[in-house]
């Protein structure tokens, strides 16, 4: 029997009728990269309003203002991304106070060279002359760190140079500040010294901007703040029960930070917490900030954990483009370091031979249910984006054929405005099979023999499903016993 959705059935004039309808397409995964971080008063966006999508380097300036945090996560991002949909999330400066570190020539070189100094991980050159006094030595310094448009500011006075952030918050003490030594540098230990930077107070108020998200979308949430308040913020925001988890809302989404401190600190962090939707990327200080390994990784997950099939392969060996490793390699993370922080709910990274940054393993901080047992379900972010994508395919297989009909136990006139339990069932056994091919999912026999679709005891325009799904994992451990033998034996 065929259906109709808008020829009616009493039509007298003669002759041909035709009515065009989508017969709908299966869930294709297009998920939105979300960057938060602050904006300077000069940037022309509202803070605490998402907008999006940005397309340039130069609307982000326009946005968020020149030098500013979030102007710079988005180049990062969008090196990592070139074609990932990204929307920002501009943050005020919180109250507090703008961190700030100085850079004293002791003695001018005296020779004529090139000055080499590193700031927040750009390399900075500048010509020094040997009838340069100090205060011409501070003045090229100054220079060439303003002229990189960089979240700090320089001024100098005499032979010091101070460097003062742009932004209020904790975030800029200790940034890299750094005399390179590893080349020809005129500037030395001897004659010039570094005092980090510090004294920076503040950390944005992520639940209040995090309410103006409304009913949109944004499958990835980066920003730099691990602090405890701003992870709360990012746990009610997501949350299964009340957040864009939870059935009434089923917005979905994942919070994705960088944490500096040592292996100790980041342990005891992780330990503390216990969220699914959140994951934490752990280093020793580096000489890119914060906002920036917070950026890329959330640009590399974006683009990698959207659509299947690539959304089941492990994120392991892929590079964090233009992030660096802390200048130490006593600090890199060892196998027993990485071990730790999985254990407790944080993620890592390894350092390739030329120096590059790649993920390791990106965990979620989930660890124990609710009534505190162990549980490894979803201690990875790909299950996450697995458990996502499903819903959202079945979703899209159940309202593309069910949306519009009746409801029976029956229908053995086939009448096609009609459904039964047997009918959904059969849908989903179908959309499950998609996911196998997809590399999403496995063993579908076995999905068709635990399935289980049946209408409301109590309502009867309602059906209730359990879809029990089983999901492919990722190949993270090989292991073999390799035996020597002198001479096998025949």
């Amino acid at each position: 029997m065929v259906a109709f959705n808008t020829i009616p059935g009493n039509i007298l004039v003669p002759f041909w009728y035709a009515e065009i309808n989508s017969g709908g397409t299966p869930y294709q995964g297009q998920s939105r990269l979300l960057l938060a971080g602050q904006k300077l008063a000069a940037g022309t966006a509202t803070a605490g309003t998402p907008i999006g999508p940005i397309q340039s380097k130069r609307e982000a300036e326009s946005l968020f203002g020149p030098g500013s945090m979030l102007a710079h996560m988005y180049v990062a991002a969008r090196k990592a991304a070139a074609l990932q949909p990204i929307w920002v999330l501009p943050l005020a400066d919180p109250a507090g106070a703008k961190a700030a570190g100085t850079i004293t020539i002791g003695s001018a070189p005296g020779v004529t060279g090139v000055g080499v100094l590193h700031v927040l991980g750009r390399r900075l050159t500048f010509q020094i002359l040997s009838s340069d006094v100090v205060a011409d030595v501070a003045e090229a310094i100054a220079t060439a760190i303003n002229a990189e448009g960089l979240p700090v500011v320089a001024t100098f006075a005499s032979g010091v140079v101070t460097v003062t952030a742009r932004h209020n918050g904790t975030l800029f003490n200790g940034l890299d500040l750094w005399l390179a030594n590893d080349e020809p540098n005129v500037l030395t230990a001897a004659n010039t010294t570094i005092v980090a930077m510090s004294g920076g107070t503040g950390v944005p108020d992520l639940a209040a901007a995090f309410a103006n998200l409304g009913d949109d979308e944004f499958d990835w949430i980066a920003g730099p703040y691990a602090d405890s308040t701003s992870l709360n913020a990012a746990r009610d925001l997501l949350s299964s029960v009340t957040g864009r988890w939870s059935p009434m809302v089923q917005l979905y989404g994942h919070y994705i930070t960088a944490y500096f401190g040592t292996l100790s600190a980041a342990v005891t962090l992780g330990d503390a917490r216990n969220d699914p939707h959140t994951s934490i990327m752990a280093s020793q200080v580096s000489p890119s900030p914060q906002w920036e390994w917070s950026a890329v990784l959330g640009a590399v997950i974006a683009s990698h954990l959207t659509d299947a099939p690539e959304l089941s392969r492990p994120l392991q060996t892929l590079l964090l483009p233009g992030i660096l490793p802390p200048r130490d390699r006593a600090v890199w993370w060892d196998k027993a370091d990485r071990q730790a922080l999985y254990t407790d709910g944080m993620s890592g990274y390894t350092v390739t031979i030329d120096g590059q940054v790649a993920i390791d393993r990106v965990r979620t901080t989930y660890q124990v249910t609710s009534a505190g047992v162990a549980d490894g379900t979803f201690g990875d972010i790909e299950t996450m984006a697995q458990g996502v994508f499903a819903v959202r395919w079945f979703r899209t297989a159940v309202s593309n054929t069910h949306a519009r009909q009746a409801l029976a136990d029956d229908n053995p006139h086939n009448v096609a405005e009609i459904t039964t339990p047997k009918d959904i069932r059969n849908t989903l056994i179908h959309a499950y099979q998609g996911l196998v091919e997809l590399g999403v999912a496995e063993k579908p026999e076995l999905f068709a023999e635990y399935v289980v679709v049946e209408r409301d005891g109590n309502d009867a325009g309602r059906v209730n499903a359990s879809i029990p799904m089983d999901v492919v994992n990722q190949l993270r451990v090989f292991a073999a016993n390799v035996t020597i033998n002198l001479q096998y034996e025949g």
